[in-house]
């Protein structure tokens, strides 16, 4: 019986290992080799269409040249920035003295309030759809889109974006301009060249990424509120009759409170030219891609920049 039952074993065990010798030939024929599939896939790396897969390359579109991994903002350093940048544009410079000189004191300073007024409502709108949806990296598309539907978000974000561009070129074309006057070139192509020039450069500060824009408004941010202090202090210790700084009087203070229209200008084509300084309100929204927690940066930090503005 002992023996019976050792020759049993016997042929349970030969019979395992035929088995095994059967699944190993057959791994061998289906690889086609005596390799394990680890150098199977080796070989797969260099087919033609291992090498097409491999080598795919992203659109130039995509591509994020100097930026290697995400870098997100806050409120102030990322939307309270953004924001006075936008709102402290060429017209608020540039075209304040002329709309005074249109629609007066009064007048000014109701239109200056409307604008004011259209901006808040624009943001509380905003921080509204913020509050009961999140937003992605679209910006103020992606808010649309939410709200109205993809077809219609996709229409109003294209008008917004073709704004942003013609925003854009008047930004520009009022820097040369100012350039221009101060380097006393008449020339048109002076305007132009330094239009070209300066677009240039913003072009290479928007491919080096996200940081490098943010460290750029900073600096502007801090030239910009030089400046506007410089503005406000000059009128009391400086006169100049001959571009206008008289100094505050009474009597100047009555001939500038009602309206003075230029010819051809009325109420709306003044409102016209200064309405784009509310238009910056939005570019915290813009930035919901590059934010730690847009939900509660984009908030603060727009209605901080519509009080301090």
């Amino acid at each position: 019986a002992w023996i019976l039952q050792y020759f049993h074993s016997m042929e349970e065990e030969w019979n395992l290992k035929c088995n095994s010798d059967v699944t190993k030939k057959a791994v061998f024929l289906r690889n086609g080799s005596c390799g394990s599939r680890s150098t199977g896939q080796v070989q797969d790396l260099f087919h033609e269409d291992a090498q097409v897969s491999q080598s795919h390359v992203k659109p130039w579109w995509k591509v994020k040249i100097f930026v290697w991994e995400p870098v997100l903002f806050g409120t102030w350093d990322g939307v309270f920035t953004t924001c006075m940048i936008n709102i402290f544009g060429v017209v608020l410079f540039l075209r304040t003295g002329w709309l005074v000189g249109n629609t007066g004191v009064l007048l000014g300073i109701f239109m200056v309030t409307l604008v004011v007024l259209v901006a808040l409502v624009t943001v509380l709108s905003g921080i509204g759809v913020l509050e009961r949806c999140s937003l992605g990296n679209g910006g103020v598309y992606s808010m649309l889109s939410t709200v109205l539907g993809g077809r219609v978000g996709g229409t109003f974000g294209f008008l917004y974006v073709f704004g942003q561009c013609v925003a854009g070129a008047m930004y520009i074309t009022g820097f040369a301009e100012s350039i221009a006057d101060l380097l006393s070139l008449s020339n048109i192509w002076a305007v132009r060249g330094i239009s070209i020039a300066v677009l240039m450069g913003l072009l290479g500060i928007n491919l080096a990424g996200v940081k490098w824009i943010i460290r750029f408004q900073l600096l502007l941010l801090a030239l910009l509120a030089i400046s506007t202090m410089d503005f406000v202090i000059g009128t009391f210790t400086h006169l100049d009759p001959d571009f206008g700084f008289v100094g505050y009087t009474e009597e100047l203070l009555g001939n500038n409170t009602f309206p003075d229209y230029s010819p051809e200008e009325n109420f709306f084509t003044v409102f016209g030219v200064f309405f784009p300084t509310a238009t910056g309100v939005m570019a915290g929204f813009n930035m919901s891609g590059d934010l730690q927690k847009p939900a509660s940066n984009i908030p603060l930090g727009s209605l901080a920049a519509v009080g301090v503005s």
